[in-house]
Protein backbone atom coordinates (compact mmCIF):
# COMPACT_ATOMS: atom_id res chain seq x y z
CA UNK A 1 0.00 0.00 0.00
CA UNK A 2 1.02 3.83 -0.55
CA UNK A 3 3.15 5.33 2.24
CA UNK A 4 1.51 8.45 3.38
CA UNK A 5 2.11 11.36 5.50
CA UNK A 6 -0.64 13.51 7.61
CA UNK A 7 2.17 16.43 7.00
CA UNK A 8 0.50 16.38 3.13
CA UNK A 9 -2.37 17.98 2.02
CA UNK A 10 -4.23 16.31 -0.19
CA UNK A 11 -5.90 16.36 -3.65
CA UNK A 12 -9.31 14.81 -3.95
CA UNK A 13 -10.15 14.18 -7.41
CA UNK A 14 -13.75 13.67 -9.14
CA UNK A 15 -14.36 13.32 -12.55
CA UNK A 16 -17.39 11.45 -14.46
CA UNK A 17 -17.64 7.92 -16.11
CA UNK A 18 -20.13 6.59 -17.86
CA UNK A 19 -21.98 3.58 -15.94
CA UNK A 20 -22.80 1.48 -19.22
CA UNK A 21 -24.63 -0.74 -17.04
CA UNK A 22 -27.22 1.42 -15.85
CA UNK A 23 -26.95 4.04 -18.96
CA UNK A 24 -26.39 7.14 -16.34
CA UNK A 25 -23.59 9.62 -15.45
CA UNK A 26 -21.38 7.92 -12.60
CA UNK A 27 -19.41 9.91 -10.59
CA UNK A 28 -15.35 8.08 -10.04
CA UNK A 29 -14.06 9.87 -7.29
CA UNK A 30 -10.59 9.61 -6.08
CA UNK A 31 -8.66 10.95 -2.89
CA UNK A 32 -5.24 11.89 -3.57
CA UNK A 33 -1.94 13.05 -2.06
CA UNK A 34 -1.08 16.68 -3.35
CA UNK A 35 2.15 16.30 -2.86
CA UNK A 36 3.80 12.89 -3.34
CA UNK A 37 0.41 12.24 -5.71
CA UNK A 38 0.22 9.26 -3.52
CA UNK A 39 -3.36 7.48 -3.00
CA UNK A 40 -4.90 8.19 0.41
CA UNK A 41 -6.25 4.67 0.81
CA UNK A 42 -9.50 3.85 2.58
CA UNK A 43 -11.24 7.03 3.05
CA UNK A 44 -14.64 7.25 4.50
CA UNK A 45 -17.30 8.86 2.21
CA UNK A 46 -20.57 9.67 4.47
CA UNK A 47 -23.87 10.84 3.62
CA UNK A 48 -24.46 13.59 5.64
CA UNK A 49 -27.54 13.03 7.90
CA UNK A 50 -27.62 9.36 7.12
CA UNK A 51 -25.89 5.75 8.34
CA UNK A 52 -25.49 4.90 5.09
CA UNK A 53 -21.85 5.40 2.97
CA UNK A 54 -19.19 3.90 1.76
CA UNK A 55 -15.55 3.60 1.73
CA UNK A 56 -12.57 4.14 -0.80
CA UNK A 57 -10.46 1.34 -1.92
CA UNK A 58 -6.69 1.04 -1.67
CA UNK A 59 -6.50 3.34 -4.79
CA UNK A 60 -8.29 6.14 -2.81
CA UNK A 61 -11.32 5.61 -5.67
CA UNK A 62 -14.91 5.23 -5.52
CA UNK A 63 -17.85 5.52 -6.97
CA UNK A 64 -21.30 7.50 -6.74
CA UNK A 65 -24.19 6.12 -8.82
CA UNK A 66 -26.03 7.58 -11.41
CA UNK A 67 -28.89 8.68 -8.76
CA UNK A 68 -27.08 10.53 -6.76
CA UNK A 69 -25.37 12.61 -9.28
CA UNK A 70 -28.06 15.42 -9.36
CA UNK A 71 -29.47 15.17 -5.68
CA UNK A 72 -28.85 17.87 -3.03
CA UNK A 73 -26.93 15.62 -0.81
CA UNK A 74 -23.88 16.03 1.03
CA UNK A 75 -20.84 13.96 1.68
CA UNK A 76 -18.64 14.02 4.25
CA UNK A 77 -14.79 12.71 3.33
CA UNK A 78 -12.98 11.67 6.25
CA UNK A 79 -9.38 10.40 7.03
CA UNK A 80 -7.58 9.94 9.82
CA UNK A 81 -4.80 12.84 10.39
CA UNK A 82 -7.24 15.52 8.63
CA UNK A 83 -10.45 18.06 8.95
CA UNK A 84 -13.60 16.30 7.49
CA UNK A 85 -14.56 18.06 5.00
CA UNK A 86 -18.72 18.65 3.45
CA UNK A 87 -19.37 19.23 0.32
CA UNK A 88 -22.50 18.64 -1.95
CA UNK A 89 -22.52 16.22 -4.67
CA UNK A 90 -24.55 18.53 -7.17
CA UNK A 91 -21.70 20.78 -6.62
CA UNK A 92 -18.82 18.16 -8.46
CA UNK A 93 -18.82 19.06 -12.53
CA UNK A 94 -19.10 16.08 -14.27
CA UNK A 95 -17.50 17.51 -17.14
CA UNK A 96 -13.98 18.37 -15.52
CA UNK A 97 -11.60 17.24 -12.92
CA UNK A 98 -13.28 18.70 -9.70
CA UNK A 99 -10.52 18.91 -6.91
CA UNK A 100 -10.63 19.43 -3.29
CA UNK A 101 -8.26 19.47 -0.38
CA UNK A 102 -8.11 18.20 2.51
CA UNK A 103 -6.21 20.01 5.53
CA UNK A 104 -4.31 18.03 8.39
CA UNK A 105 -4.95 17.74 11.63
CA UNK A 106 -2.28 17.18 13.57
CA UNK A 107 -1.28 17.98 17.47
CA UNK A 108 2.42 18.21 19.28
CA UNK A 109 2.25 15.49 21.67
CA UNK A 110 3.00 17.92 24.56
CA UNK A 111 -0.43 19.00 24.34
CA UNK A 112 -1.74 15.52 25.19
CA UNK A 113 0.55 14.88 28.15
CA UNK A 114 -1.23 13.20 31.25
CA UNK A 115 -0.74 15.18 34.61
CA UNK A 116 -0.14 11.95 37.84
CA UNK A 117 -2.40 12.99 40.40
CA UNK A 118 -0.16 11.62 43.16
CA UNK A 119 3.52 13.46 42.01
CA UNK A 120 1.43 16.58 40.57
CA UNK A 121 4.46 15.52 37.53
CA UNK A 122 3.64 15.64 33.81
CA UNK A 123 4.38 12.82 32.31
CA UNK A 124 3.96 11.29 28.85
CA UNK A 125 2.12 7.51 28.65
CA UNK A 126 4.78 4.95 26.94
CA UNK A 127 3.87 3.27 23.95
CA UNK A 128 3.78 0.50 25.77
CA UNK A 129 1.04 1.50 28.67
CA UNK A 130 -1.10 2.92 25.55
CA UNK A 131 -1.30 -0.45 23.67
CA UNK A 132 -1.25 -2.81 27.10
CA UNK A 133 -4.75 -0.49 28.11
CA UNK A 134 -6.15 -0.91 25.05
CA UNK A 135 -6.14 -4.54 24.62
CA UNK A 136 -7.68 -4.51 28.48
CA UNK A 137 -10.62 -2.26 27.02
CA UNK A 138 -11.16 -4.72 23.80
CA UNK A 139 -14.48 -6.17 25.61
CA UNK A 140 -15.53 -2.78 26.60
CA UNK A 141 -15.20 -0.53 23.46
CA UNK A 142 -16.58 -3.38 21.08
CA UNK A 143 -19.83 -4.37 20.90
CA UNK A 144 -20.92 -7.73 22.54
CA UNK A 145 -24.56 -7.77 21.07
CA UNK A 146 -25.30 -9.24 18.11
CA UNK A 147 -25.11 -6.51 15.15
CA UNK A 148 -24.35 -7.16 10.90
CA UNK A 149 -22.61 -4.96 8.62
CA UNK A 150 -24.02 -4.61 4.97
CA UNK A 151 -21.34 -3.83 2.52
CA UNK A 152 -19.15 -4.39 -0.45
CA UNK A 153 -16.92 -7.37 -0.53
CA UNK A 154 -14.61 -8.28 -3.12
CA UNK A 155 -11.56 -10.71 -3.76
CA UNK A 156 -9.53 -10.70 -6.67
CA UNK A 157 -5.57 -11.49 -7.80
CA UNK A 158 -3.36 -8.73 -8.59
CA UNK A 159 -0.44 -9.90 -10.86
CA UNK A 160 1.66 -6.77 -13.27
CA UNK A 161 -0.99 -3.48 -12.42
CA UNK A 162 -4.15 -6.06 -13.54
CA UNK A 163 -7.15 -7.97 -11.82
CA UNK A 164 -7.68 -11.16 -12.02
CA UNK A 165 -10.57 -12.90 -11.45
CA UNK A 166 -12.52 -10.51 -9.89
CA UNK A 167 -15.45 -11.31 -7.59
CA UNK A 168 -17.47 -8.88 -6.10
CA UNK A 169 -20.70 -8.27 -4.82
CA UNK A 170 -23.00 -6.88 -1.81
CA UNK A 171 -23.08 -8.79 1.44
CA UNK A 172 -24.42 -8.90 5.13
CA UNK A 173 -21.77 -10.11 7.48
CA UNK A 174 -23.66 -10.99 11.55
CA UNK A 175 -22.08 -10.86 14.38
CA UNK A 176 -23.04 -11.80 17.43
CA UNK A 177 -20.72 -10.08 19.37
CA UNK A 178 -17.32 -10.02 20.99
CA UNK A 179 -17.38 -12.61 23.36
CA UNK A 180 -18.69 -14.87 20.45
CA UNK A 181 -16.20 -17.61 18.31
CA UNK A 182 -16.59 -15.31 15.06
CA UNK A 183 -15.68 -18.36 13.17
CA UNK A 184 -17.53 -21.35 14.88
CA UNK A 185 -20.82 -19.22 16.37
CA UNK A 186 -23.83 -20.85 14.89
CA UNK A 187 -25.15 -17.63 14.79
CA UNK A 188 -22.16 -15.84 13.00
CA UNK A 189 -22.95 -15.29 9.45
CA UNK A 190 -22.93 -14.36 6.15
CA UNK A 191 -25.71 -13.75 3.78
CA UNK A 192 -24.94 -12.71 -0.20
CA UNK A 193 -27.45 -10.47 -1.77
CA UNK A 194 -25.72 -9.98 -4.84
CA UNK A 195 -22.39 -11.62 -6.16
CA UNK A 196 -20.88 -12.82 -9.51
CA UNK A 197 -17.68 -12.32 -11.09
CA UNK A 198 -16.73 -9.43 -12.95
CA UNK A 199 -16.15 -10.47 -16.68
CA UNK A 200 -14.81 -7.11 -17.70
CA UNK A 201 -11.83 -8.32 -15.92
CA UNK A 202 -8.91 -10.80 -17.04
CA UNK A 203 -9.63 -14.47 -15.92
CA UNK A 204 -7.16 -16.93 -15.49
CA UNK A 205 -7.98 -20.53 -14.93
CA UNK A 206 -4.47 -21.16 -13.76
CA UNK A 207 -4.49 -18.35 -10.91
CA UNK A 208 -7.94 -19.23 -10.18
CA UNK A 209 -7.33 -22.86 -9.49
CA UNK A 210 -4.37 -22.52 -7.65
CA UNK A 211 -5.60 -20.08 -5.12
CA UNK A 212 -8.99 -21.09 -4.67
CA UNK A 213 -7.36 -24.63 -4.31
CA UNK A 214 -7.64 -26.52 -0.81
CA UNK A 215 -3.84 -25.76 -0.13
CA UNK A 216 -3.62 -21.82 -0.47
CA UNK A 217 0.45 -21.36 -0.36
CA UNK A 218 1.81 -18.49 0.40
CA UNK A 219 5.62 -17.86 -1.48
CA UNK A 220 8.09 -18.67 1.30
CA UNK A 221 10.91 -21.21 1.17
CA UNK A 222 8.91 -23.56 3.31
CA UNK A 223 5.90 -23.35 1.23
CA UNK A 224 4.32 -21.65 4.08
CA UNK A 225 0.63 -22.26 4.44
CA UNK A 226 -2.35 -20.38 5.46
CA UNK A 227 -3.41 -22.61 7.87
CA UNK A 228 -6.86 -22.58 7.17
CA UNK A 229 -8.47 -25.57 4.95
CA UNK A 230 -11.27 -22.71 4.19
CA UNK A 231 -12.08 -22.10 0.15
CA UNK A 232 -14.41 -19.54 1.26
CA UNK A 233 -12.43 -15.97 0.64
CA UNK A 234 -14.47 -13.93 3.21
CA UNK A 235 -13.97 -16.15 6.28
CA UNK A 236 -10.10 -16.27 5.56
CA UNK A 237 -10.62 -12.23 5.99
CA UNK A 238 -12.77 -12.66 9.00
CA UNK A 239 -10.48 -15.08 10.81
CA UNK A 240 -7.05 -12.53 10.01
CA UNK A 241 -8.58 -9.96 11.98
CA UNK A 242 -6.53 -9.83 15.32
CA UNK A 243 -8.82 -7.09 17.28
CA UNK A 244 -12.03 -9.16 16.64
CA UNK A 245 -10.00 -11.83 17.57
CA UNK A 246 -8.42 -10.79 20.05
CA UNK A 247 -8.44 -13.81 22.43
CA UNK A 248 -7.84 -16.17 19.79
CA UNK A 249 -4.70 -17.04 17.69
CA UNK A 250 -4.45 -15.10 14.46
CA UNK A 251 -1.22 -15.24 12.44
CA UNK A 252 2.29 -14.24 12.88
CA UNK A 253 3.73 -12.41 15.05
CA UNK A 254 0.38 -10.87 16.69
CA UNK A 255 -0.74 -14.35 17.21
CA UNK A 256 -3.10 -14.07 20.13
CA UNK A 257 -3.21 -10.31 20.63
CA UNK A 258 -4.19 -10.09 24.12
CA UNK A 259 -0.94 -12.45 25.24
CA UNK A 260 1.54 -12.25 22.36
CA UNK A 261 1.38 -9.07 20.34
CA UNK A 262 3.14 -6.50 22.75
CA UNK A 263 5.29 -9.50 23.22
CA UNK A 264 6.79 -9.91 19.83
CA UNK A 265 6.86 -6.05 19.06
CA UNK A 266 8.91 -3.08 19.95
CA UNK A 267 7.35 0.07 19.83
CA UNK A 268 7.95 4.04 18.76
CA UNK A 269 7.00 6.89 20.89
CA UNK A 270 3.19 7.96 19.90
CA UNK A 271 2.53 10.39 17.83
CA UNK A 272 -0.63 12.48 17.51
CA UNK A 273 -3.30 12.46 14.90
CA UNK A 274 -6.87 13.39 14.88
CA UNK A 275 -10.44 11.35 13.58
CA UNK A 276 -12.48 14.55 13.43
CA UNK A 277 -12.25 15.93 16.80
CA UNK A 278 -11.16 12.37 18.42
CA UNK A 279 -7.45 12.35 19.00
CA UNK A 280 -5.45 9.25 18.42
CA UNK A 281 -2.29 7.89 19.35
CA UNK A 282 0.02 6.91 16.27
CA UNK A 283 2.15 4.22 17.06
CA UNK A 284 4.93 2.16 15.09
CA UNK A 285 5.57 -0.82 15.62
CA UNK A 286 8.00 -3.85 14.61
CA UNK A 287 9.00 -7.39 15.08
CA UNK A 288 11.30 -7.96 17.78
CA UNK A 289 14.13 -9.12 15.94
CA UNK A 290 14.77 -12.16 18.62
CA UNK A 291 11.92 -13.79 17.84
CA UNK A 292 12.83 -14.46 13.70
CA UNK A 293 15.15 -13.42 11.80
CA UNK A 294 13.93 -14.33 8.57
CA UNK A 295 11.09 -12.10 8.33
CA UNK A 296 10.29 -9.06 9.59
CA UNK A 297 7.15 -6.60 10.60
CA UNK A 298 6.45 -3.11 10.56
CA UNK A 299 3.00 -1.45 10.79
CA UNK A 300 0.84 1.36 13.13
CA UNK A 301 -1.60 0.93 15.26
CA UNK A 302 -4.17 4.61 16.16
CA UNK A 303 -5.60 4.25 19.43
CA UNK A 304 -7.82 6.72 21.07
CA UNK A 305 -6.66 9.07 24.05
CA UNK A 306 -10.05 9.18 25.61
CA UNK A 307 -10.98 5.41 26.17
CA UNK A 308 -8.04 3.93 24.44
CA UNK A 309 -10.63 2.22 21.41
CA UNK A 310 -8.11 1.08 18.87
CA UNK A 311 -9.35 2.76 15.62
CA UNK A 312 -7.18 1.28 13.03
CA UNK A 313 -4.24 -1.66 12.62
CA UNK A 314 -1.94 -1.99 9.78
CA UNK A 315 0.23 -4.89 9.51
CA UNK A 316 2.94 -5.77 6.74
CA UNK A 317 5.14 -9.13 7.14
CA UNK A 318 7.64 -9.46 4.87
CA UNK A 319 11.09 -11.27 4.12
CA UNK A 320 14.11 -9.84 5.38
CA UNK A 321 16.71 -8.84 3.15
CA UNK A 322 19.98 -9.21 5.18
CA UNK A 323 19.06 -12.61 6.20
CA UNK A 324 21.39 -15.43 4.36
CA UNK A 325 19.65 -17.63 2.35
CA UNK A 326 20.52 -19.90 -0.66
CA UNK A 327 17.24 -18.70 -2.06
CA UNK A 328 16.83 -17.80 -5.67
CA UNK A 329 15.00 -14.86 -6.00
CA UNK A 330 11.72 -14.86 -8.51
CA UNK A 331 11.70 -11.45 -10.05
CA UNK A 332 8.91 -9.20 -9.59
CA UNK A 333 6.72 -8.47 -12.43
CA UNK A 334 6.35 -5.13 -12.18
CA UNK A 335 3.94 -4.94 -8.93
CA UNK A 336 1.76 -1.31 -8.64
CA UNK A 337 3.12 0.12 -5.92
CA UNK A 338 -0.05 0.55 -4.78
CA UNK A 339 -0.28 -3.53 -4.31
CA UNK A 340 2.78 -3.76 -2.73
CA UNK A 341 6.27 -1.81 -1.64
CA UNK A 342 7.91 -4.51 -3.82
CA UNK A 343 8.29 -8.20 -3.98
CA UNK A 344 9.51 -8.80 -0.47
CA UNK A 345 6.03 -8.94 0.89
CA UNK A 346 4.55 -11.55 2.38
CA UNK A 347 1.50 -10.45 4.12
CA UNK A 348 -0.31 -7.05 4.75
CA UNK A 349 -3.28 -6.41 7.02
CA UNK A 350 -5.43 -3.04 7.13
CA UNK A 351 -8.43 -2.87 9.49
CA UNK A 352 -10.19 0.24 10.42
CA UNK A 353 -13.03 0.34 13.11
CA UNK A 354 -14.80 3.36 13.30
CA UNK A 355 -17.22 4.64 16.53
CA UNK A 356 -21.15 4.20 16.16
CA UNK A 357 -23.70 4.52 19.08
CA UNK A 358 -20.65 4.51 21.41
CA UNK A 359 -19.12 1.18 20.47
CA UNK A 360 -16.78 0.51 17.53
CA UNK A 361 -17.76 -1.46 14.47
CA UNK A 362 -16.17 -2.39 11.32
CA UNK A 363 -15.55 0.15 8.71
CA UNK A 364 -12.80 -1.93 6.42
CA UNK A 365 -10.82 -4.73 6.24
CA UNK A 366 -8.37 -5.72 3.83
CA UNK A 367 -6.12 -8.67 3.65
CA UNK A 368 -3.58 -9.92 1.03
CA UNK A 369 -0.82 -12.24 0.63
CA UNK A 370 1.92 -12.99 -2.15
CA UNK A 371 1.73 -16.20 -3.52
CA UNK A 372 3.98 -17.84 -6.30
CA UNK A 373 3.16 -21.06 -7.97
CA UNK A 374 4.77 -22.52 -11.36
CA UNK A 375 3.60 -22.18 -14.39
CA UNK A 376 2.67 -25.33 -16.02
CA UNK A 377 1.11 -24.08 -19.58
CA UNK A 378 3.31 -21.65 -20.93
CA UNK A 379 3.02 -18.38 -23.50
CA UNK A 380 2.89 -20.45 -27.36
CA UNK A 381 1.70 -19.88 -30.33
CA UNK A 382 -2.08 -22.05 -30.92
CA UNK A 383 -1.75 -21.24 -34.68
CA UNK A 384 -0.49 -19.74 -37.46
CA UNK A 385 -2.99 -18.58 -40.33
CA UNK A 386 -2.53 -16.55 -43.88
CA UNK A 387 -5.37 -14.71 -44.71
CA UNK A 388 -4.94 -14.51 -48.83
CA UNK A 389 -7.90 -11.67 -49.16
CA UNK A 390 -6.59 -9.46 -46.96
CA UNK A 391 -2.71 -10.67 -47.66
CA UNK A 392 -2.12 -10.64 -43.93
CA UNK A 393 -0.88 -13.00 -41.40
CA UNK A 394 -2.57 -14.13 -37.96
CA UNK A 395 -0.93 -15.60 -34.81
CA UNK A 396 -3.28 -16.87 -32.36
CA UNK A 397 -1.61 -17.51 -28.73
CA UNK A 398 -3.01 -19.59 -25.69
CA UNK A 399 -3.00 -16.31 -23.61
CA UNK A 400 -3.23 -12.49 -23.67
CA UNK A 401 -0.92 -10.93 -25.45
CA UNK A 402 1.36 -7.81 -23.46
CA UNK A 403 0.56 -5.30 -26.29
CA UNK A 404 3.71 -3.46 -25.77
CA UNK A 405 5.75 -6.71 -26.20
CA UNK A 406 4.96 -6.61 -29.92
CA UNK A 407 5.08 -2.94 -31.16
CA UNK A 408 9.06 -4.11 -32.29
CA UNK A 409 9.28 -5.39 -35.50
CA UNK A 410 12.17 -7.48 -34.89
CA UNK A 411 10.21 -9.43 -32.42
CA UNK A 412 8.39 -11.24 -35.37
CA UNK A 413 9.82 -12.63 -38.33
CA UNK A 414 8.44 -14.14 -41.61
CA UNK A 415 9.63 -16.26 -44.50
CA UNK A 416 8.24 -17.19 -47.37
CA UNK A 417 10.42 -20.44 -48.25
CA UNK A 418 13.29 -19.40 -46.44
CA UNK A 419 13.28 -15.76 -47.60
CA UNK A 420 13.10 -13.31 -45.46
CA UNK A 421 9.72 -11.09 -45.25
CA UNK A 422 9.32 -7.51 -44.36
CA UNK A 423 7.19 -6.54 -41.53
CA UNK A 424 5.38 -3.12 -42.49
CA UNK A 425 2.78 -3.38 -39.28
CA UNK A 426 1.98 -5.49 -36.02
CA UNK A 427 -1.26 -5.30 -34.11
CA UNK A 428 -3.13 -6.78 -31.69
CA UNK A 429 -6.70 -7.56 -32.91
CA UNK A 430 -7.81 -9.63 -29.83
CA UNK A 431 -6.76 -10.24 -26.73
CA UNK A 432 -4.32 -13.19 -27.70
CA UNK A 433 -4.34 -12.58 -31.48
CA UNK A 434 -1.65 -10.50 -33.45
CA UNK A 435 -2.41 -9.76 -37.26
CA UNK A 436 1.00 -8.78 -39.43
CA UNK A 437 1.22 -7.27 -42.80
CA UNK A 438 4.09 -6.80 -44.99
CA UNK A 439 5.53 -4.04 -47.08
CA UNK A 440 6.29 -6.62 -50.08
CA UNK A 441 7.82 -9.63 -50.84
CA UNK A 442 11.41 -10.11 -50.73
CA UNK A 443 13.04 -9.58 -53.98
CA UNK A 444 13.29 -12.51 -56.83
CA UNK A 445 10.13 -14.22 -55.08
CA UNK A 446 7.92 -15.29 -58.33
CA UNK A 447 4.62 -16.66 -57.12
CA UNK A 448 0.55 -16.60 -57.26
CA UNK A 449 -0.21 -15.34 -54.14
CA UNK A 450 -3.27 -16.96 -54.67
CA UNK A 451 -1.81 -20.37 -54.93
CA UNK A 452 0.27 -19.93 -51.31
CA UNK A 453 -1.16 -21.88 -48.43
CA UNK A 454 0.14 -21.13 -44.14
CA UNK A 455 2.28 -23.95 -45.12
CA UNK A 456 4.39 -22.28 -46.81
CA UNK A 457 5.53 -19.63 -44.65
CA UNK A 458 7.26 -19.35 -41.16
CA UNK A 459 7.81 -17.57 -38.24
CA UNK A 460 10.49 -16.64 -35.16
CA UNK A 461 9.42 -15.09 -32.36
CA UNK A 462 11.27 -13.68 -29.56
CA UNK A 463 10.23 -11.55 -26.15
CA UNK A 464 6.94 -11.86 -26.82
CA UNK A 465 5.37 -11.56 -23.34
CA UNK A 466 1.51 -12.66 -22.25
CA UNK A 467 0.00 -9.72 -19.79
CA UNK A 468 1.36 -11.35 -16.81
CA UNK A 469 4.80 -10.95 -18.08
CA UNK A 470 6.07 -14.36 -18.71
CA UNK A 471 7.89 -14.53 -22.05
CA UNK A 472 6.69 -17.09 -24.76
CA UNK A 473 7.88 -20.58 -24.56
CA UNK A 474 9.67 -19.68 -20.87
CA UNK A 475 8.48 -22.19 -17.93
CA UNK A 476 8.31 -19.52 -15.02
CA UNK A 477 7.08 -18.88 -11.35
CA UNK A 478 4.26 -16.85 -11.41
CA UNK A 479 4.15 -14.14 -8.75
CA UNK A 480 1.15 -12.04 -7.37
CA UNK A 481 -1.05 -10.99 -4.49
CA UNK A 482 -4.34 -12.82 -3.70
CA UNK A 483 -6.74 -10.02 -2.04
CA UNK A 484 -9.74 -10.07 0.07
CA UNK A 485 -11.37 -7.17 0.88
CA UNK A 486 -14.49 -5.92 2.60
CA UNK A 487 -15.80 -2.26 3.01
CA UNK A 488 -18.91 -1.42 5.03
CA UNK A 489 -21.63 0.70 3.89
CA UNK A 490 -24.26 0.04 6.59
CA UNK A 491 -24.30 -0.55 10.34
CA UNK A 492 -27.03 -2.15 12.39
CA UNK A 493 -26.26 -1.84 15.80
CA UNK A 494 -28.88 -3.83 16.95
CA UNK A 495 -29.46 -7.02 14.36
CA UNK A 496 -30.25 -10.35 15.20
CA UNK A 497 -29.49 -13.01 12.29
CA UNK A 498 -32.42 -13.37 10.25
CA UNK A 499 -34.05 -16.81 9.86
CA UNK A 500 -35.42 -16.44 6.60
CA UNK A 501 -32.03 -16.01 4.84
CA UNK A 502 -29.47 -18.19 2.56
CA UNK A 503 -26.64 -18.45 4.52
CA UNK A 504 -22.59 -18.83 3.06
CA UNK A 505 -21.17 -22.32 3.43
CA UNK A 506 -18.20 -21.10 5.21
CA UNK A 507 -15.81 -23.79 4.08
CA UNK A 508 -16.56 -23.54 0.77
CA UNK A 509 -16.38 -20.28 -2.41
CA UNK A 510 -18.83 -17.61 -1.76
CA UNK A 511 -19.89 -18.35 -5.78
CA UNK A 512 -21.26 -21.62 -4.48
CA UNK A 513 -24.01 -20.03 -2.29
CA UNK A 514 -27.30 -18.76 -2.95
CA UNK A 515 -28.47 -15.16 -3.13
CA UNK A 516 -31.12 -13.48 -1.27
CA UNK A 517 -32.28 -11.38 -3.58
CA UNK A 518 -35.65 -10.04 -2.38
CA UNK A 519 -34.62 -9.62 1.04
CA UNK A 520 -33.54 -5.76 0.53
CA UNK A 521 -33.08 -3.73 -2.34
CA UNK A 522 -29.85 -4.02 -3.16
CA UNK A 523 -29.81 -0.98 -5.34
CA UNK A 524 -29.47 0.96 -2.33
CA UNK A 525 -26.08 -0.24 -1.92
CA UNK A 526 -23.33 0.34 -4.73
CA UNK A 527 -20.51 -2.23 -5.65
CA UNK A 528 -17.19 0.25 -5.71
CA UNK A 529 -15.91 -1.83 -9.37
CA UNK A 530 -11.77 -1.08 -9.81
CA UNK A 531 -10.61 0.49 -12.45
CA UNK A 532 -9.60 -1.75 -14.66
CA UNK A 533 -5.60 -0.85 -14.37
CA UNK A 534 -4.40 1.76 -11.43
CA UNK A 535 -2.45 3.84 -14.35
CA UNK A 536 -5.69 4.79 -15.70
CA UNK A 537 -6.26 6.77 -12.91
CA UNK A 538 -3.00 8.33 -11.86
CA UNK A 539 -2.95 12.53 -11.63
Amino acid sequence: MPKKSILFSVVFICYASIAMSQGAVELFCRVVDSNEKFPVSYATIQFEGESSGLVANDEGSFRLPGHFVQTNKRIIISSIGYEKLVISINSLDSKKINIIYLKPKIESLDAVMVTSSKSNRTITESSMAIIKKAIFSIPSNYPNQSHSYIGYYRDYQYVNDNYYNLNEGIIENFDSGFDTNKLRYKDNQTALYSYQLNTDFYQDTLLLNSIYGISKIIDTDDNARLGVKSRNELEILNIHNPIRNYNKSSFSFIYVLKDDFITNHRFESPKVVYIGDELLYEIDFYSNEDIQSKFRVKGKIYIAKSNYAIHRLNYHMFENQNYSTTRTRTPSFGFNSQKSDDSNTLFKINIEYKKVEGKMYLNYMTFNNRFIIKEPNPLRVDSFDFDVEKEAFYITFNKSIDDASIQSKNRIKLYFKDEKLMVSSIKLVKNNVVKIEVVDWAAGTKFDIGDVQSEDFAYKLKKIRDVSGVTIYKESKLLGFQFREFFTQDIFTDQPLKSDLILVNKTMPLSSSGLNSKIIDVNTYWVNTPLKSTSEVKP
